[in-house]
């Protein structure tokens, strides 16, 4: 019997440039297909959909310990991706119980941070393969 595997996501965005920006430039996903209003992403196993939202006005994304979604991202080299996406003007924390905390380039001693993407999404980048059960990288 051959498992289910999760192999796409899909996220409508308000400011598609920008997402890209994030996504690809800051994060290091590469740029597989682009189409009118989207970008087809990916990891060499998954699919990640950024779309333009073209509807009404959404409501501001809630995030931190309420959000109602947010992502993970193994990187090879976390101290990298934090230097590129502190440089281009994201900013790093940590997500705890008691909120979230701005961490400097110098306290990244762990093996994960956070960052959100331009329109509020929680992005946990982690460099350890321990992160989350059940995944073999």
């Amino acid at each position: 019997m051959t498992s289910t595997k999760l192999v796409h996501i899909g996220v409508r965005c308000t400011d598609l440039q920008q997402s890209i920006k994030f996504w690809r430039d800051a994060l290091g996903l590469e740029i597989s297909q682009q189409a009118n209003n989207c970008f087809d992403l990916t990891d060499g196993y998954h699919n990640f959909r950024v779309f333009q939202h073209n509807g009404p006005e959404r409501p501001k994304h809630v995030s931190g310990m309420l959000d109602y979604l947010h992502i993970g991202v193994s990187v090879p080299d976390l101290k990298t991706v934090a230097e590129r996406c502190f440089t281009m003007g994201f900013q790093i924390f940590s997500d705890g119980l008691g909120g979230a905390e701005v961490l400097d380039l110098h306290d990244i001693q762990s093996t994960a941070f956070k960052v959100k993407d331009p329109d509020g999404i929680t992005v946990d980048i982690t460099s350890s393969d321990q992160q989350w059960p059940g995944v073999h990288l």
